[in-house]
């Protein structure tokens, strides 16, 4: 199955590498980490790769900030009062964090979609913000990227070995792994927003 989905994504290159741009547009995910892997296995070419998850990542901030510069309190009164409300408790998370927010926003599964837009709403102007996101972008893609990477250079080492059985045991523990990952940031980000209340 591996091999039909490294077959697909050479055969479809300038696709993946807009798919992976227009993702990170909308949001900040694990999705550098799956990168690496099929850089690794020659079916992504590192330097299309970098550059779509980097600008979309780029394009994807500076979007959402322009959104909350421009529009945020129209929006805000439009939206539901449940979901006004959970946008109220990210902008706290952001008063509360500040420069670490910005730095950290784009992991959280529950703010990672918005995770920009409340710091367009506040007060924090763009030339301190743009350094800040940019930071981010690249401390964020550049560790899963190369968490990916490695990932996948093991995964290599264990094929070239005939070791295929292996390799569908591997993806296993990865997702339950990154499954555990997602949970443990979740909970860090409940016991925030308590601190903040």
């Amino acid at each position: 199955m591996i091999e039909t989905i490294n077959l697909w994504i050479q055969d479809h290159q300038d696709l993946v590498y807009t798919l992976i741009f227009t993702y990170c547009v909308s949001k900040a995910s694990i999705l550098p980490i799956f990168v690496g892997i099929f850089v690794v296995s020659e079916s992504l070419l590192i330097g299309p790769s970098m550059i779509a998850m980097l600008s979309g990542a780029f394009v994807g901030d500076m979007l959402r900030f322009w959104l909350g510069r421009k529009y945020g309190d129209a929006i805000v009164r439009k939206l539901p009062d449940s979901f006004s409300k959970w946008l109220g408790k990210t902008m706290r998370l952001f008063e509360h964090y500040g420069v670490a927010y910005i730095l950290l926003c784009r992991y959280p599964n529950t703010i990672r979609s918005i995770s920009v837009f409340p710091v367009g709403m506040s007060s924090m102007s763009f030339m301190r913000f743009l350094p800040l996101s940019i930071a981010s972008i690249l401390i964020w893609i550049g560790s899963f990227f190369a968490i990916g990477y490695a990932l996948g250079e093991g995964m290599s080492e264990l094929l070239e070995r005939n070791l295929t059985l292996l390799s569908p045991i591997l993806l296993i523990v990865f997702l339950g792994l990154g499954w555990l990952g997602l949970r443990r940031i979740d909970k860090l980000e409940q016991q925030a927003e308590k601190a903040i209340k």
